[in-house]
């Protein structure tokens, strides 16, 4: 039955089931009907001749390619609605429902009196609730028949999508059918995989189809025209079939790896990245970290001109060891000091680590530091191989890597391909000739197995290399997954997470509240109502990671954290005190940093809030990034 044709109103040649391999090759990635993103694994039709020149590069969702040529809806009920394409419309016509732009199959009023009137795919399921109550509420206009079937049906039941043998409820008047067992479902009902009653709905309510929702359980596709359940206080919507079953307990297990104890627990904070990340990259490239250093001792190092001195945390003040972390803080006041211990390696904060039993590569009691400039490295970094032969995460695994740096702090930032945020500290760029792979010293440190909170179901999320890469989404940014960056996958479900979401730091610190707020993935459980970011004031998606308080019920987008979670995270602010006679009082300051102390810039007037650039340390005086690099002193 799947490998049959179709003729659509949408194309001249017949419609095909497209199997996975040549989706990529010939065809848009997005549902012509619903516009919706098409997912590994979904069912799509399409022109076979695509392949022969047809030049018709469209897919249809198998649900979106049976929706019914012409309906009757309650938003129009005096003519027949008949479905077209919108293509020459979008941004002319309205949909009368939604009262938003048009785009694909949409159902069109052609009667002379209102003609113009059209209403989306998706919308066209909604039933209004003026519609007099019937004996099914998920078919108000007719009353629905029992009807003994006693062989296979062909056609997909209304409710859940599925074709099988069964007694059935039938509509004598128009086409609609649906199962026993369906029609005879509670409107509300407790399941076992969520903590909240779940309520039927006969169509994907809108705030779903906004923000992409896929079933919670097995995170595949959700139909526009299909019955859901789900939850009204938590977002959380589920297909009929996943409600009702239980879950797989044979794949709770078969996520299982032999390496248990090496994989890192994911989301890391950023004060405990080097310890976790960085430390064990250098260690199984090196094999040993040279600690037995001299004290005050001279050591070249290849990425920088001066000498490094070897020097303890002994050596420190208190201050100024306990308060390296704050470099991560946008809108300190305070003295230089604070700023100083950041390494221009791996851009991190050098913390002296409580000293505990076991070798000595996990008791580094020192850094590397220079004379002559202000350049610090932690330990571990200074020892990080000049040459790596390969890495997993490089999506050409045969190209050799060299430890690089940039040209200046304030110039020759590169942006990292995993991430994909911006660098002034240590990289490493791929040798090979037209290659351009550039990644930062954190995320070339990724490890190949990571347990992520995001996903407590099953154990282990792994490195997807480039032997069985595929086209994916991120379960939160939902960025479209190609072979230019780096993803984690789960092996039991369809979960994956980007490079830049995995880098996430487990809490953020916001200069608008005085206290952490943890990196949640599960903020709209028990929330009812809609999000809004308290930094830039956007709507948020709902499903998506967030920093969140419940106590204050504040919520903030990462990337509006741009120095630990934006695409600013690896620069290395504040370092250095800068002077600007010409255009400010000499006798103050500025620092590099990110500008919050006012919207504009003082010189071009062009927004420079939550971007990098100078601010005096005495006034409210700041300058942008590019206005400062042309009047800076010499």
């Amino acid at each position: 039955m799947e490998q049959e044709s179709f003729l659509h109103m949408c194309h001249e040649h017949p419609l095909s089931l497209i199997p996975e391999s040549a989706k990529k090759s010939y065809y848009n990635s997005w549902c012509y009907g619903c516009y919706r993103y098409i997912l590994p694994g979904d069912a799509t039709y399409g022109c076979r001749r695509r392949s022969r020149r047809c030049g018709f590069p469209m897919l249809l969702h198998k649900e979106c390619m049976e929706m019914p040529r012409e309906i009757m809806h309650p938003v129009h009920p005096s003519h027949h609605l008949t479905l077209h394409g919108t293509e020459y419309f979008y941004g002319l016509k309205k949909c009368a429902v939604c009262k938003g732009d048009m785009y694909g199959l949409s159902y069109r009023c052609s009667h002379g009196g209102c003609d113009g009137l059209w209403i989306h795919m998706g919308c066209a399921g909604f039933l209004s609730d003026k519609q007099p109550a019937m004996a099914h509420p998920s078919h108000p206009q007719h009353d629905l028949h029992f009807s003994k079937k006693t062989r296979w049906c062909p056609f997909p039941c209304d409710a859940c999508g599925a074709t099988k043998k069964g007694d059935s409820y039938t509509c004598n008047i128009c086409d609609y059918w649906i199962h026993e067992s369906c029609a005879l479902l509670p409107a509300s009902k407790d399941f076992p995989h969520h903590h909240h009653s779940l309520s039927l709905a006969f169509y994907l309510p809108p705030e779903y189809i906004q923000y992409d929702f896929d079933c919670a359980i097995c995170n595949t596709t959700l139909p526009l025209r299909r019955w859901v359940y789900h939850c009204h206080l938590c977002r959380y919507v589920v297909h009929l079939n996943c409600a009702t079953s239980t879950f797989d307990n044979d794949n709770e297990n078969a996520n299982t790896i032999d390496d248990e104890e090496e994989a890192t627990k994911f989301p890391i904070p950023v004060e405990d990245m080097y310890v976790e990340m960085i430390k064990p990259f250098v260690k199984r490239h090196k094999g040993q970290i040279l600690i037995n250093h001299n004290i005050g001792g001279k050591y070249s190092f290849s990425n920088h001109p001066h000498l490094l001195t070897f020097t303890t945390f002994s050596t420190l003040s208190s201050s100024s060891s306990s308060s390296s972390y704050d470099h991560y803080k946008e809108d300190d006041e305070d003295d230089f000091d604070r700023w100083e211990l950041t390494c221009d390696g791996c851009t991190l904060p050098i913390r002296a680590k409580k000293q505990t039993d076991g070798d000595d590569y996990e008791n580094e009691n020192g850094y590397m530091s220079c004379d002559e400039c202000k350049y610090f490295l932690h330990l571990s970094c200074f020892n990080l191989p000049l040459e790596i032969p390969s890495l997993p995460i490089h999506p050409l695994q045969d190209h050799n890597l060299r430890l690089q740096n940039v040209d200046g702090k304030l110039t020759g930032w590169i942006r990292c391909n995993i991430c994909p945020g911006f660098n002034n500290g240590l990289y490493y760029a791929c040798t090979y000739k037209g290659c351009v792979f550039k990644i930062d010293i954190k995320c070339a440190s990724l490890p190949n197995t990571i347990k992520h909170a995001a996903h407590p179901r099953h154990n282990y999320l792994k490195l997807v290399t480039d032997n069985d890469f595929r086209s994916d989404f991120c379960v939160n940014c939902y960025n479209f997954i190609n072979t230019k960056v780096g993803q984690y996958r789960c092996n039991s479900c369809r979960i994956t997470v980007c490079g830049a979401c995995v880098m996430l730091p487990a809490r953020n610190e916001h200069r608008l509240e005085n206290h952490l707020l943890p990196l949640t993935y599960d903020a709209r459980f028990n929330r009812p109502g809609e999000f809004y970011c308290s930094n830039c004031e956007d709507q948020m998606d709902p499903k998506s990671w967030m920093y969140h308080c419940q106590d204050c019920d504040q919520s903030f987008h990462p990337e509006c954290f741009p120095a630990t979670s934006g695409i600013y995270k690896n620069i290395k602010f504040g370092t250095q005190q800068y002077v600007f006679s010409k255009i400010h009082d000499p006798r103050h300051s500025l620092r590099f940093q990110i500008i919050s102390k006012k919207k504009r810039c003082d010189l071009c007037h062009e927004d420079s809030y939550d971007t990098p650039g100078f601010q005096c340390v005495s006034c409210n005086f700041i300058v942008c990034k590019a206005c400062g690099m042309k009047h800076m002193d010499d």
